[in-house]
């Protein structure tokens, strides 16, 4: 206990360890919080903001794809009605005036099916040799009425034209001769316009656009500096075909949104750098930590000091339940500080006092308690024993056994007086074993010598005094459950070894079968079990008198023997 006192920590350390901990557990809380919230905010912000980027980009995209869709409509429903026979210069104003008001058209054609031009301007000859193989072609031609989106082209079909263009090809309807025929609307876009729509949008450093064609080939890549990722978001971009995700690349955070463009087969894709928010968030998590050092350093200081001022008489009212603790009911502690601390020093003082009273009243009546249940328990005995005895009084008197009345009479008096032995609990061994050889006595003549028995005792355990009646309850079951036609042999054995204190009660007969040891093991340890009451009598008295070392043990043979042993410790005894 001096041990413990010495090591303990002081009440000043506990209440500083503990408004420590509460101040660093409601730190470390806020801050978490306060960082989920933050990180969650940034994060939703950082993908709200690169959607929004990413929609408006792709609208304007839209909006384009959608003024020069909206020309070729107007070409086509211009040139209703039209026969080229009789209205060649007509529609070939049509497809000039469109082309030459039109910023980001170059040049506008009318092919038939077999690659021969319709109507509008001169054709470079060198690129109009391969027009049947080219993509753009054959697509409008086997997919009819859909507007069809090339990737851009170094050359342009206009004889004038050197400019990279993008071509839009369809089938439209037209007239020849008063036959109505199909064939290739083609309009040729500068390809500028698409860089003009990227150059508006600010992607912070590094940020680019790309946009891909549905077989994932590069058709425009806005940014195409050193300083650019561009391998890395292009395989991003290959993977995730669509939607949002953020990507480190070269040590710098990107979101990268990918989105289709209506009416084309192409997808674009924005990657925004979005570093300058992670540093950001960063710088914020630094500031969170001094901001928590700092705290945890004025807390410190703080606590120290009110710790001093109210922990002294604390302390001294600490060590005197220390004392109590280690079964000091003498200690008293006067503290002056605080009236709390001194209330609570007087009430301390009180408790010790009301301790002390109910200590020596708890200790009387579990004496008195204990010493009761034992007298019960030894009462449950000798009824029964007697009732039967009696009777067995009366039918020898009845068949005129005289001698046999006298006999018995005179073992059940010897009995009864050692039962009694003038209120005490323990008797001498000598006296429990010539308590038990009355009983045998009697049985035998009740049996008409239907058993045998022998008795060993030690000479070193005859003067030892034990609880008395331990060894009739178990005599009894072993005549009772014994006897049969065969003459049934008893032995009693009484010796002490490994200080402890053994008697042996084995009878022959029919034995006990495992399961019936293991129900009567139960039975003494609490289990409702009518049978074997006196066994059971015994075994708490002896748990309820020496304590846990004491015990009863079964060994049986079937058809052949049954040993009770009973188990006393002898260092109990002494103490008793």
């Amino acid at each position: 206990m001096k041990n413990r006192i010495k090591y303990n920590p002081t009440i000043g350390q506990n209440i500083l360890i503990a408004t420590l901990s509460i101040v660093i557990i409601v730190l470390l809380f806020t801050s978490a919080l306060y960082y989920a919230v933050f990180s969650n905010r940034t994060e939703s912000l950082i993908e709200s903001q690169s959607r929004e980027i990413n929609k408006q980009i792709v609208l304007n995209y839209e909006n384009y794809i959608n003024s020069v869709i909206e020309t070729a409509n107007f070409i086509q429903f211009s040139s209703l009605g039209m026969d080229i026979a009789t209205n060649y210069n007509k529609l070939q104003d049509i497809f000039t005036f469109n082309s030459s008001i039109k910023k980001d058209v170059v040049s506008i054609y009318l092919f038939d099916f077999y690659g021969n031009k319709i109507l509008g301007d001169n054709l470079n000859n060198t690129y109009y040799k391969t027009i049947l193989e080219e993509e753009w072609f054959i697509e409008a031609k086997n997919e009819m009425n859909i507007s069809h989106f090339s990737a851009p082209h170094s050359n342009s079909l206009a004889l004038q034209s050197n400019e990279n263009v993008i071509f839009l090809s369809r089938t439209v309807d037209y007239i020849d001769r008063s036959r109505k025929r199909r064939g290739i609307l083609l309009i040729e876009l500068n390809f500028k316009a698409l860089k003009d729509l990227a150059d508006k949008t600010n992607l912070g450093e590094g940020g680019h656009i790309l946009i891909l064609n549905d077989k994932d080939q590069l058709i425009y890549l806005s940014n195409n500096s050193e300083n650019v990722p561009f391998s890395k978001s292009f395989e991003i971009a290959v993977k995730n075909l669509l939607g949002g995700v953020k990507a480190n690349i070269d040590s710098i955070q990107y979101f990268i949104n990918i989105n289709t463009l209506i009416h084309t087969r192409w997808r674009i894709v924005t990657v925004n750098n979005v570093n300058d928010i992670s540093l950001a968030r960063k710088e914020m998590i630094l500031m969170m930590f001094v901001i928590f050092v700092g705290s945890l350093t004025l807390t410190t200081v703080i606590s120290v000091y009110i710790a001093k001022r109210i922990t002294s008489p604390l302390n001294k009212l600490k060590d005197s339940m220390f004392r109590l603790e280690s079964g000091d009911f003498n200690t008293k502690v006067e503290v002056k500080g605080q009236k709390e601390v001194v209330r609570l020093s007087k009430s301390f003082n009180s408790m010790i006092d009301e301790i002390r009273t109910l200590m020596d009243r708890v200790v009387e009546e579990q004496r008195e308690k204990r010493s009761n249940e034992l007298r019960a328990l030894q009462n449950q005995i000798n009824p029964h024993f007697l009732y039967n005895t009696l009777d067995s009084i009366v039918w020898l008197a009845e068949n005129h056994r005289s001698q046999d009345v006298i006999t018995t009479v005179i073992a059940l008096a010897r009995f009864f007086r050692i039962s009694i032995s003038s209120g005490a609990t323990t008797i001498p061994v000598r006296d429990e074993i010539s308590h038990i050889e009355n009983y045998l006595t009697i049985q035998k003549i009740r049996y008409v010598d239907k058993f045998k028995y022998t008795i060993d005792i030690a000479r070193d355990v005859y003067d030892i005094k034990v609880m008395k009646l331990i060894l009739q309850p178990i005599v009894e079951n072993a005549i009772y459950h014994g006897i049969g036609d065969d003459m049934e042999l008893i032995d009693i054995k009484a010796y002490k070894d490994d200080n402890f204190l053994y008697f042996e009660i084995e009878n022959t007969g029919y034995g006990i079968t495992p399961e019936r040891i293991e129900e009567i093991y139960k039975m003494l340890n609490g289990a409702q079990i009518k049978q074997s009451v006196g066994m059971r009598n015994v075994y708490q008295r002896i748990k309820l008198y020496y304590g846990e070392k004491a015990d009863i043990k079964i060994q049986s043979e079937l058809d052949e023997k049954t040993q009770i042993k009973i188990i006393i410790p002898l260092d109990i005894m002494e103490k008793k």
